[in-house]
């Protein structure tokens, strides 16, 4: 079975108990993301979630920001029957984030909050959040490098330059590439400091910062700070207009 199935069945499977594990209450470093990350994007008309569940961050940005105009993208049917239900005037599709179903700079900003350690090519959504984004895109999720006791930490970075974390992380996860949970299902060992240099290389502006208090000892970034939000501001072209300002 390939792993974004396996995904998208666990979804299915615990779509009703969604909210309760997933809500922003439990989880306020996406909400923190986006509560720091919005003002650096100028003025936004429309957003696009990607992985957008039930709804729970274009719910949280329509309290906020009633005028924008709200779009998700989930590979769950049984999320997106729920989010349906939840953002009747949002315009929700069925969908993977590799190839949203969006014309190139039609969406304001694209936004992913806790969908990168669930994807098979993190780098593959991210380069279609760029293209897809008019302004600017908010990407929040964990950065495993900053999980367990200092040894663990400086392991796991070393296999990382060594190039075999991936295999270590094999092993560890009992022959296979994910690991798995209740609360979250299939998940895969994952950092968005990985992916750092492809988004600043396709941004204008890239702005990194914490959404979790800081872990104690190995005082850097990359070693105290669980979780990490990105915010980066697409090169302005010519001709191209905000819908928010058309």
């Amino acid at each position: 079975m390939a792993a974004g199935n396996r995904v998208v069945q666990y979804y299915d499977a615990t779509a009703e108990h969604y909210d309760g594990l997933h809500s922003i209450e439990k989880n306020p470093e996406h909400s923190r993301a986006m509560e720091l990350g919005w003002p650096l994007l100028g003025r936004v008309g429309s957003v696009l979630d990607v992985g957008s569940g039930t709804g729970r961050s274009l719910r949280w940005l329509q309290e906020r920001y009633p005028g924008v105009a709200l779009h998700g993208v989930e590979p769950s049917a049984a999320l997106l029957d729920i989010a349906r239900r939840n953002l009747p005037d949002a315009d929700l599709r069925q969908g993977i984030g590799e190839r949203l179903p969006y014309a190139d700079n039609s969406i304001d900003v694209v936004i992913a909050t806790a969908i990168m350690h669930h994807a098979d090519d993190p780098p593959k959504i991210i380069s279609e959040m760029f293209r897809v984004a008019r302004n600017g895109i908010l990407i929040s999720d964990h950065n495993n490098y900053a999980f367990g006791g200092a040894l663990a930490k400086r392991l796991r970075m070393g296999l990382r330059l060594c190039g075999l974390l991936g295999a270590a992380n094999y092993v560890r996860n009992g022959f296979k590439t994910q690991g798995y949970s209740e609360g979250d299902g299939w998940w895969y060992p994952y950092s968005l400091l990985d992916n750092y240099a492809q988004i600043a290389t396709l941004a204008e502006s890239t702005f990194i910062f914490p959404t979790r208090r800081p872990t104690i000892g190995l005082g850097n970034l990359i070693f105290s700070q669980g979780h990490l939000a990105i915010v980066a501001t697409k090169p302005v072209v010519l001709g191209r207009t905000s819908a928010a300002m058309r």
